[in-house]
């Protein structure tokens, strides 16, 4: 090429720059585009492209200062073209473009108003230092690029954050022997992304921290640690695995990690129980790495450990998989650190925090094994308040702990701690840490300590409890001590069994479908009973006497007299090997003077109880049988009744009463009672009171104490029901008379007691014409041929002859009278 040529060649984008000088702006952005064309289209030699930088450099640098965006943008790619494409790596080049960085997008106060043009800017500075890394050229331009990137990191465009932090990375690989003088400067620009709502710029701020860190003083660190240990808390997986990831990294690389272990270590543990199995998986991958690091590097103080202790201790469970010696002896020697701050921060108002850590607590209890044991003091109080957590993630994983806990601290040291808290002041938190503690805890370890805590568990200010959550604890705690148990038969049986049934005694109605009285069966596997009848005959004597406290002033909600409910409806044969300490509660209980609803209740237990007992309460009953004004005494008066056609009911094999004079007495005064009742407003009680009344005939029959003078006092009272307005009452008076008239003493057939069969006939033979009912005449036909069987064939005719001349059914009634006939 020639001289003039090449001349030319050169002077053309001088000439083009000429245009930069124009008012109008498209005039300058034309001229722009047309010099970027010119070098794209043209080779140059290295020389002839520092002759045109030298050229048009001063207009280009210019252009990156005019106030329209489009001109500006147009003369980054001008500058982006020389410096990146054409020219070679030159610091000289650099001096004249980052000065005008740091001006436009590398102070405090905004220069560069367009959000697009400060993008750009970051992305050519960000390309410059891709182009000129590890290199002597980028040096100098060290302290610009921090003061540009501490801008920008903090911009208000989301794009501009996240590539600054990129940035941040990309320069600490560019300079790794100079980053370090400038990298704090960073630390707390970068923070202020930490929290920014895209999740893709809380990743790569994560990221170059890492990085930030890895290349500055120990006080980066102490900044740093806390902020990172918020993002465990982050909702998205990947700004968590990044966490883990940049911990690892400072666990195995970070030259003074020695003084940080305490720091760094919950922000790779958390990681292990972490809600997303990659993040554990990854967490788990990386903590193996660093313990291995760890083993090798104080391979002279482990030695004994790595030599002798190579197989699991005894009872280590088999779904743990027990970390390696690098691992737990790393936590061990920090743990005095770790626990105070976990204890503290279990307690959080924030919820994330409580989650995070018993996620850590987990980990750290895994770990720590019997290192732990001298800082329960300060832990369980925390643990006990974060198993009531309303968040189901922090008690799972506090209760997961308390097993660890259990299973590596020795059993009596959580004994003296936990064990008295509960006694002080129970609430549900600390009983479920002790069922987790419980359970975690080796047989033959805790089989020493059980009397202590069943003792403590059966203790009224403890088992006696009506709050829904705390039952269920309570029951986890029976549940987990039941599992440990061997099959002696010791004072720790009947704590378990008192606990047991007081609980389910003052159970709530929300728990009704959780736990009842097949704990008992549970009970009976442990300690080998060969029924649940036998635990109740065992314990019931003591637990009897334990209730017996003044019953008379018992009321509806009265501990005492729900435990006692529950033994009349559930404790089977003990309920006869009883009976002398039964009665003597139920006398008082079931006083007139006593809560009329606490005898309500009473009564309805007893008679389902009795339904298959047949024991006899007389002394209980008789008093309740007494007519008493207002609905609560009528209801008192059926439920009675009700109990007393359960004590009378026979065909169970049961003497009741061996002899007559046994019956006497009891007759005596509880017949006066019923007859009274026959006449009670409420048809059941009418209705209770015959049969009750059918069944003393038939056990007085037995006893042959069934005289004249109780069935002259018994029958009017139930013939006159015959006329009872209630259908019920009726049909049981009717069915009720020929078992009366049964089997009657021989005096009562004799003639001077002819006025009563006449009496009895003709209300018979009244009510058989009357009444329609198929059923209820076929009935009262019974009754007449019983009846014919005792009074005179004289008495009957006459009967007959008397009422064929009234009657409307005159054939049935000759049909019934030829049945007398041969009946008599």
């Amino acid at each position: 090429m020639s001289l003039n040529l090449k001349d030319e060649k050169l002077a053309e984008p001088r000439k083009m720059c000429y245009n930069l000088q124009s008012d109008d702006k498209r005039v300058r952005k034309q001229a722009l585009m047309n010099l970027r064309t010119y070098l794209l289209t043209n080779e140059f030699t290295d020389e002839e492209l520092q002759f045109i930088f030298n050229e048009t450099h001063i207009y280009t640098l210019k252009a990156l200062r005019d106030k329209t965006e489009a001109v500006r943008s147009e003369a980054i790619n001008v500058m982006r073209c020389l410096i990146l494409d054409k020219l070679p790596k030159n610091d000289y080049y650099l001096t004249y473009i980052f000065p005008v960085f740091v001006e436009r997008i590398g102070t405090v106060e905004l220069v560069e108003e367009s959000e697009e043009i400060r993008l750009e800017m970051l992305q050519f500075m960000q390309t410059i230092i891709v182009k000129y890394s590890k290199t002597i050229h980028l040096k100098p331009f060290l302290n610009d690029c921090v003061s540009v990137l501490c801008e920008t990191v903090k911009d208000k465009h989301p794009a501009i954050k996240e590539l600054s932090c990129k940035c941040i990375t990309q320069l600490a690989e560019a300079l790794p022997d100079y980053f370090h003088t400038q990298a704090e400067s960073l630390v707390k620009p970068v923070l202020t992304a930490f929290s920014y709502q895209r999740f893709k710029i809380r990743l790569e701020a994560v990221k170059c921290m890492g990085d930030i860190v890895m290349h500055s003083q120990y006080k980066a660190l102490e900044e740093a640690a806390g902020p990172m240990a918020e993002r465990l808390f982050d909702q998205i997986p990947a700004v968590r695995q990044m966490v883990v990831q940049v911990a690892s990294h400072w666990l195995l690389h970070y030259r003074d990690r020695y003084s940080f272990f305490h720091k760094l270590l919950p922000l790779i543990l958390t990681g292990l129980n972490d809600e997303v199995d990659e993040t554990r998986d990854k967490a788990h991958g990386l903590w193996q790495i660093v313990g291995l690091q760890y083993e090798r590097e104080n391979e002279s103080d482990l030695k004994d450990q790595m030599d002798y202790l190579t197989t699991l201790p005894k009872y280590y469970p088999e779904n743990l998989t027990r970390p390696n010696l690098g691992c737990r002896a790393l936590v061990q020697r920090t743990v005095c650190k770790i626990a105070p701050a976990l204890a503290r921060e279990l307690s959080s108002w924030q919820g994330d925090v409580r989650v995070r850590c018993g996620q850590l607590l987990c980990a750290v209890a895994l770990h720590a094994e019997d290192y732990l044991t001298q800082h329960l003091q300060d832990l369980l109080p925390a643990m006990y308040t974060a198993a009531r957590d309303e968040d189901q993630r922090v008690v799972v994983n506090v209760l997961q702990a308390s097993e660890l806990i259990g299973l590596f601290v020795p059993v009596e040291t959580w004994c003296k701690l936990i064990l008295p808290a509960i006694e002080d002041a129970p609430h549900y938190g600390q009983l479920s840490v002790l069922s987790s503690l419980i359970k975690g805890a080796p047989r033959q370890y805790i089989k020493l300590h059980l009397e202590d805590i069943c003792k403590l568990l059966a203790e009224d200010s403890i088992c006696q409890s009506r709050k829904c959550k705390y039952q269920r604890e309570l029951v986890k705690c029976v549940r987990a001590i039941l599992l440990k148990c061997d099959q002696e038969k010791n004072e720790l049986g009947e704590y378990i069994f008192r606990t047991i049934v007081t609980v389910i005694s003052l159970r709530d109605s929300q728990n009704n479908d959780l736990f009842d009285f097949s704990l008992l069966e549970e009970l009976q596997k442990s300690f080998g009973f060969l029924s649940i009848s036998h635990i109740w005959s065992e314990y019931s004597p003591n637990l009897l006497r334990r209730i017996n406290t003044d019953p008379i002033s018992w009321t509806p909600v009265t501990v005492e007299r729900c435990i006692f409910e529950s033994f009349l409806l559930e404790s089977g044969e003990a309920f006869g090997e009883n009976l002398c300490e039964i009665g003597n509660i139920l006398a008082k209980t079931l006083d007139t003077d006593a809560d009329p609803e606490s005898r309500l209740k009473t009564f309805v237990a007893l008679s389902t109880a009795l339904d298959s007992k047949d024991e006899l309460l007389s002394q209980v009953l008789v008093p309740t049988l007494v007519w008493h004004a207002g609905r609560t005494a009528e209801a008192m008066r059926t439920m009675a009744v009700s109990c007393v056609c359960s004590v009378l009911n026979p065909g169970v094999g049961i003497d009741l009463f061996p002899e007559a004079a046994s019956i006497k007495p009891f007759l005596d005064k509880l017949t006066p009672l019923l007859l009274s009742l026959t006449e009670d407003s409420s048809s059941r009680s009418r209705h209770l009171a015959i049969q009750a009344l059918r069944l003393i005939k038939v056990i007085a029959t037995k006893r042959k104490s069934w005289t004249t003078d109780i069935l002259l006092t018994i029958y009017p009272e139930i013939l006159k029901r015959l006329d009872d307005p209630n259908d019920s009452v009726r049909m049981t008076a009717v069915n009720a008379l020929p078992v009366i008239f049964n089997d009657s003493p021989s005096e009562f057939k004799n003639r001077n007691y002819n006025g009563h069969h006449e009496h009895i006939i003709d209300t018979l033979i009244t009510h058989f014409d009357d009444d329609q009912d198929y059923e209820l005449q076929a009935d009262l036909a019974e009754c007449l041929k019983v009846m014919a069987s005792i009074a005179s064939k004289s008495t009957l005719t006459d009967k007959f002859y008397k009422h064929k001349k009234l009657m409307r059914n005159k054939v049935a009634l000759e049909e019934l009278f030829k049945e007398f006939i041969f009946i008599s």
